[in-house]
């Protein structure tokens, strides 16, 4: 492993450990695999090849687009184990360029050692649960090596899913899956026979088998109604309206389920459920227009805001608030403002701001350990640094503590706004909607 690769893997673990509220994998059998292209998903741009390759249990070298890799950037990519695709729309012969990184990924498969790819090819421009159809590039890079390698080593192919429940929202949740292995080996005959025709074959089996790791709903018109569906039974992927007796892998399966269920309905079926359909989205319209969410309408009607804990809360953590404040929530203001003027598409948001804010944090913070150690320097300079870097490596928590006494101030004022306001049809109209889904 490369001292680069480490590097970013040990810094990008804290913080997306902090960033996320729960991590699972799901399905992955072995460690450490080797020869293998990992093919996922790519819902959430930045977000992915960081959360697989800090918590898919694998070192792999990424494939990225080619045009990320300026001059000043292009070492620092490299010793991060990246590698550049091209695309047609980047100019110049492609195919040749492309020919030369896949002899690269030949000698990396040669050592034993991962690939990982996006096998959609670009993310969308907001996040959605849905596979977009997967590229035959995993599979020339799998059989190229092995042609190079005489096909005297074995070669997989393994798909992943990423499953967030929403990638650009902080203490959020995600599930990463692993399907079973494709050892291209077994497919040699075939593949000597028509290269071609093997290659789009399996490149439909591996699309299948990546359905099978997400949540995929085939109909871009239903998207909506099944995230609203989600929230109206609290057992899906929704970041905030869920009921906690349910696991993450529960409400994951959840997810699936009901998407398969829209999948399989025949458009005759489906044009007999666009009045459920309809009521759903005008009853959400309603909450919207009078700016309360599921969740507070929730909160509302079963009178489990427990106000007084998130008082207490805020009382017990505001010193340490004030020191995220000061350590990371101020950056993260003009961070936030940054991004969200400089990045157009919103799928790119989440993963621009934690990446600029572990950087700027982690460098302007750096004096600080001197200051504290020369408060402490009475104690020795071995005690004095020791405490200097403990409270350093303390920002992240004090950061942390500061997101969370932002949001129950936010809840508290929520709480005081909603109990306001008549949601007695409100709550008769969720009842009798989650009800008539459950007949879906």
């Amino acid at each position: 492993m490369k001292i680069v690769y480490f590097l970013f893997w040990l810094i990008f673990n804290v913080g997306l450990r902090v960033f996320f509220k729960a991590v699972r994998t799901f399905n992955f059998k072995q460690r450490e695999l080797g020869r293998t292209i990992f093919v996922s998903n790519h819902p959430a741009a930045f977000m992915d090849p960081l959360v697989i390759a800090l918590f898919g249990k694998n070192i792999v070298h990424f494939m990225a687009r080619a045009d990320v890799f300026k001059p000043i950037l292009k070492p620092i990519f490299s010793a991060a184990h990246m590698l550049p695709i091209y695309r047609q729309l980047d100019g110049g012969d492609t195919q040749e360029k492309n020919r030369l990184v896949f002899l690269k990924t030949s000698e990396i498969l040669r050592k034993n050692k991962n690939i990982l790819i996006f096998g959609e090819g670009f993310t969308d421009e907001v996040f959605i649960r849905r596979l977009k159809p997967i590229k035959k590039g995993a599979f020339r890079i799998g059989f190229t090596a092995l042609e190079v390698m005489n096909w005297e080593h074995n070669v997989y192919v393994n798909a992943i899913g990423c499953n967030y429940t929403a990638p650009n929202m902080a203490l959020s949740e995600l599930l990463i899956s692993s399907g079973d292995r494709i050892c291209l080996n077994d497919y040699r005959e075939q593949y000597e026979q028509n290269p071609s025709g093997t290659i789009t074959m399996l490149t439909r089996m591996l699309e299948q088998d990546m359905k099978n790791q997400i949540t995929h709903v085939e109909n871009m018109e239903w998207l909506e109604f099944h995230e609203q569906c989600m929230m109206l039974t609290r057992k899906g992927m929704d970041p905030i309206c869920y009921d906690v007796k349910y696991t993450l892998e529960d409400r994951h399966f959840y997810s699936q389920e009901l998407a398969k269920v829209l999948n399989e309905k025949s458009a005759d079926q489906l044009e007999q459920l666009t009045g459920v359909r309809q009521e759903v989205k005008d009853y959400f319209s309603s909450l919207a227009a009078i700016n309360i969410s599921e969740n507070e309408r929730f909160l509302h009607a079963t009178s489990s805001w427990n106000l007084k804990n998130k008082v207490i809360k805020i009382l017990l953590c505001l010193p340490f608030a004030l020191l995220g404040i000061i350590h990371v929530g101020l950056f993260y203001f003009f961070i936030k403002r940054f991004v969200e003027k400089v990045f157009i598409r919103p799928v790119f948001w989440g993963s621009s701001k934690l990446i600029i804010l572990i950087a700027v944090v982690g460098l302007f913070n750096i004096p600080f350990i001197f200051l504290i150690a020369n408060y402490f320097s009475c104690l020795g300079s071995t005690y004095a640094f020791l405490i200097g870097f403990t409270y350093y490596f303390f920002i992240w928590f004090y950061g942390l503590v500061a997101f969370y006494f932002k949001n129950d101030i936010h809840y508290c004022y929520r709480y005081l706004k909603t109990r306001k306001v008549d949601l007695f049809n409100y709550n008769a109209t969720a009842e009798r909607l989650a009800n008539s889904l459950k007949s879906i």
